[in-house]
């Protein structure tokens, strides 16, 4: 906490970081955070956000503290890196997985994922952390990262302070109140205004039209444009020439990019949802000849930024088709951005689009999320997307990402965002879509093996449950009963002079429901006095006594059942329960310990004969098992063993209740029957209130009738709450279940107790893990050299929904391999199948051999001439396996150390580790080269020393 004074003037310190007056919502989340409390900020990008992110860092390092900043990517934590680092020097770290440098500094940039896995492994590295910044919370939706996002939120210590960066998300209240309930209160702060206002432009007939202001309104309509394509397929189907024509009614990307040159609205970034489309649509317009670059000094320049960029490669990689297509394109102003591109041929693009170096780029639209990429114009190509299972429209909330790309503050007076004409959507429903209601945020979490294992604590797993009640998607089911108590009730017609009347029958009804209701409680203490006669004057013991009893009760032991007096326990049924028991000449099976009444000091026993205690199941009449003299020299023991005649003990104790009670059960029965004639009274009052025979009776009928119907209505509303919410617990409960079940199968569990191999499966955290830790403890990797190790992995890394061509041949020994790995794969499918599990997604059939041949010293370029896929997705395939290794080899240093696989597992990765497979791993981590240092890197740095206040 600070005195105002105080506060006004570290904010006035450190406002000198930056070249203009910090907005009203950037010094509120400020001043939050200086008053002790932790602070989520929901604002459009380009608005300043990671303001209030830096001021965190800032204020966490001047009073001695230690602050955490985590990204979604490994790209963004290395480019904040960068970033933070031109200001505080080496008092910055990073930790990404792959790279981890001064991981004990005040300031660490980390993914979301390293911080997640630091909370389940070792938390009390978070003791001395004092705050931390979680940029983008607003992932939590993303299926394949939200989860990561939720358990860090969960498991984060209370004692720290978080700043949540989101961007407007309808519902960033809601996910505001979800941390303050699972973390500490949290305060939101949020800002609607862009700091750049945007306009919406329409482009047909080759002409821009603005649509919407920068004012926000309206100024132009299209009613019946568009989508007539689309209705008549509709109707009856397209033939291949109509599919022809309405390709060609799509305005091509060169009209609109000129028409954009025209109006001096460059640079741009065109939005399209295909790579093909964005290289394709580069390569064709670089062939219209474009007069983007029409200085010569500039040409100069950006020959300079992409040589020295090219210079850090090998002269093979240079000669790859990615990278001469992005050096050609790149001298006419233009370029391509998606995530099949080389990492540094990203950054490349990235670097000559900031510097206004490059005029247009074409971009998946990937490249809006997170990247620092502003431009002047946004084209959004399509209004559709194939999301992997089907072609829809854009949603609100993927428009407006796209969107908030346009306009730079401090360097354009609007943005511009331009929808071209499309014969697949009308007009107005791309209209819908621009200016539609965000939608909200909803929890993607899913459950993991390892995250299971860290959390678990025998038997019952007490710690993983609570974990799932406190996600996000428990607290949007239980949220969604709100509203109910906006049902309205009472009387709705307002009848003349009839509510009265209505009132006091109404009345009527109650005091006989009341009536009725006293009635069944006094029935209910007669009830209860009746229950207590049957109450033993011993204490009785408990169930969880009981079941520690049981686990290694010796058969023989004798005790007292609440039915049946002394038994002689023999030993566990082969169908469940407690177990069986020997009364008279009977063995029976107890269900349930609440019908063991007594258990007695020291286990007194008897010998039981062997033909008892090897029972199973329970039977009617032991003696023609062990005969009349064996049974009677039982029971004869137990007669000798002196037990307390309890039968005795509690004949005496009910005779006492009785006498004791007979007052009070009097007492009850009287005001019982008084009650009943009380409620006949009512009942005949009732019968001549004059509602029976007013003739406005129908209408007070139907005025009841409408009551009920809203009580049912909202009856109905609160059981359909209370139905969700029970399915939902259900529904932990059974996962849970199943998780367990699939642990124990696999023997990583054994009685709800980790085994050793639990610790394996609890250290990797890929959704396959449970396969690879298999995989190693059956000696699937066993006698393979490093480079089959690492080809192996790789099977595992390449996650693309994507076929594609593949003339790689494997040699017989992985060819087995792959056979009993096929099999392994089936085994934990149908386990997790009959739990209702969908955790192990298994390999990838399509891609093999391309990691081998690296190893092996082989060439992009040529791995590329036998498998058809991107560099960029190459390169990102063997980065995921190196990480996939990575991950392996530090679990076996923690729970195997002596295992021979660490050593090849880090030969392995030595061998991935090369050329431009290392270089990739840098990217915005480190400078390119000391060559570059003189110029592209210090005019980054110099960039980035005036901190840029958009996102």
């Amino acid at each position: 906490m600070h005195q105002t004074s105080d506060v006004a003037g570290i904010i006035e310190q450190f406002s000198v970081f930056y070249p203009f007056t910090l907005d009203p919502f950037q010094r509120e989340a400020i001043e939050t955070f200086l008053a002790g409390d932790s602070v989520m900020v929901a604002a459009p990008t380009g608005t300043g956000k990671t303001v209030v992110a830096e001021f965190g860092v800032y204020e966490a390092f001047r009073r001695g503290g230690r602050v955490m900043y985590t990204t979604p990517i490994k790209a963004l934590s290395n480019q904040k890196f960068r970033d933070l680092r031109v200001i505080y020097g080496d008092n910055v770290g990073l930790l990404t997985g792959d790279i981890t440098e001064n991981a004990d500094a005040p300031i660490v940039v980390m993914t979301t994922e390293v911080l997640r896995n630091m909370l389940l492994q070792t938390p009390w590295e978070l003791d001395a952390v004092d705050c931390i910044i979680f940029d983008e919370v607003h992932y939590i939706a993303d299926p394949e990262r939200g989860t990561t996002w939720e358990e860090a939120i969960i498991l984060c210590p209370e004692h720290i302070q978080l700043i949540c960066l989101s961007a407007t998300v309808s519902n960033a209240d809601e996910i505001a109140q979800w941390i303050s309930r699972t973390h500490r209160p949290i305060h939101l702060v949020t800002h609607y205004e862009r700091a750049v206002p945007l306009s919406l432009y329409y482009f047909l007939d080759k002409k821009l039209h603005l649509v919407i202001d920068e004012y926000g309104r309206q100024v132009a309509d299209f009613p019946n444009t568009g989508g007539e394509l689309r209705r008549q397929m509709m109707r009856g189907g397209l033939s291949s020439e109509q599919r022809r024509q309405a390709e060609q009614a799509e305005p091509p990307p060169w009209e609109i990019i000129r028409a954009l040159q025209t109006q001096d609205m460059l640079p741009a970034i065109y939005f399209l949802f295909s790579r093909r489309d964005c290289e394709d649509y580069a390569q064709r317009f670089a062939l219209m000849r474009p007069n983007l670059v029409k200085d010569d000094k500039i040409r100069q320049e950006i020959n300079t930024v992409v040589e020295n960029y090219l210079s850090q490669m090998r002269l093979e990689d240079r000669e790859l088709a990615q990278v001469k297509q992005i050096a050609s394109l790149a001298q006419l102003g233009i370029g391509f951005h998606h995530a099949g591109l080389l990492p540094i041929l990203k950054q490349l693009v990235e670097v000559l689009f900031s510097r206004g170096l490059m005029q247009v780029v074409f971009a998946t639209d990937t490249l809006a999320l997170g990247v620092n990429m502003p431009a002047r114009s946004v084209v959004i190509g399509r209004m559709t997307k194939w999301d992997g299972r089907r072609r829809r429209p854009l949603t609100p909330n993927e428009f407006q990402q796209m969107a908030g790309r346009a306009g730079r503050r401090g360097m354009d007076e609007r943005g511009s965002v331009v929808v071209p004409y499309s014969p697949w959507m009308s007009f107005r429903e791309m209209l819908e879509i621009a200016t539609g209601e965000l939608e909200p945020v909803r929890s993607s979490f899913a459950i993991r093996y390892n995250t299971v294992l860290n959390l678990w604590d025998p038997p019952h797993g007490t710690r993983v449950r609570h974990m799932l009640q406190q996600s996000l998607s428990q607290f949007q089911t239980a949220r969604r009963g709100r509203g109910i108590d906006a049902v309205p009730q009472g009387c709705l017609s307002g009848l003349d002079g009839g509510d009265e009347l209505l009132d006091e029958y109404r009345g009527l009804n109650a005091t006989i429901n009341a009536l009725r209701g006293r009635e069944r409680r006094l029935q209910r203490e007669v009830h209860a006095l009746r229950l207590n006669l049957d109450q033993r004057p011993w204490p009785e013991p408990g169930r969880q006594a009981l079941r520690r009893a049981f686990r290694e009760l010796p058969a023989g032991v004798v005790v007292h059942l609440r039915r049946g007096g002394w038994a002689v326990y023999l030993g566990r049924a082969a169908s469940g329960g407690v177990g069986l028991f020997l009364t008279g000449h009977e063995v029976v099976l107890l269900a349930e310990y609440r019908q063991i009444d007594y258990l007695a000091a020291g286990e007194p026993a008897v010998e039981v004969p062997s033909q008892l205690t090897e029972l199973e199941e329970p039977v009617e009449d032991v003696r023609p098992l062990i005969g009349q003299a064996a049974l009677d020299e039982i029971w004869r023991q137990v007669a000798d063993l002196e037990l307390p005649d309890l039968d005795a003990l509690l004949a005496e104790h009910r005779a006492q209740q009785e006498a004791r009670l007979a007052s009070e059960r009097a007492r009850l029965e009287q005001e019982l029957r008084e009650h009943r004639e009380q409620l006949q009274a009512i009942n005949t009052e009732r019968r001549n209130h004059p509602c029976h025979t007013c003739p406005r009776r129908k209408e007070h009928q139907n005025n009841l009738k409408r009551v009920a119907q809203l009580e049912r209505e909202r009856a109905a509303l609160q059981a359909e709450l209370g139905r969700e919410l029970t399915n939902e617990e259900e529904r932990v409960r059974r996962l849970i279940r199943g998780i367990r079940d699939v642990l124990h199968r696999f023997g990583y569990l054994y009685r709800g107790y980790p085994t050793a191999k639990a610790d394996t499966l609890a250290n990797v955290f890929d959704t396959n893990g449970l396969v690879i830790c298999e995989m190693i403890d059956r000696g699937f990797l066993d006698k393979l050299n490093p480079a089959d190790v690492a080809e192996v992995f790789s099977w595992f890394a390449y996650d693309r929904d994507f076929r594609f061509a593949n003339t790689y041949s494997l040699p017989n020994r992985l060819v087995l391999l792959r056979r009993r790995l096929d099999d392994l794969e089936r085994e934990i499918l149908m386990a997790e199948r009959q739990n209702n599990l969908f955790i192990t997604t298994g390999h990838n059939d399509g891609f093999y051999g391309a990691v081998r041949a690296w190893c092996h010293g082989a060439t992009v370029s040529r791995i590329l001439e036998q498998i058809e896929l991107s560099e960029g997705d190459l390169v990102l395939t063997f980065n995921k396996t190196l990480d996939l290794m990575r991950q392996v080899r530090e679990m076996l240093a923690h729970a195997m150390p002596e295992h021979p696989l660490r050593d090849v597992l880090e030969r392995a990765e030595a061998l991935v580790k090369r050329d431009i497979v290392e270089q990739s791993l840098a990217i915005g981590f480190l400078p390119l080269s000391q060559s570059m240092s003189g110029s592209v890197d210090d005019d980054i740095a110099a960039d980035e020393a005036e901190i840029d206040p958009g996102d």
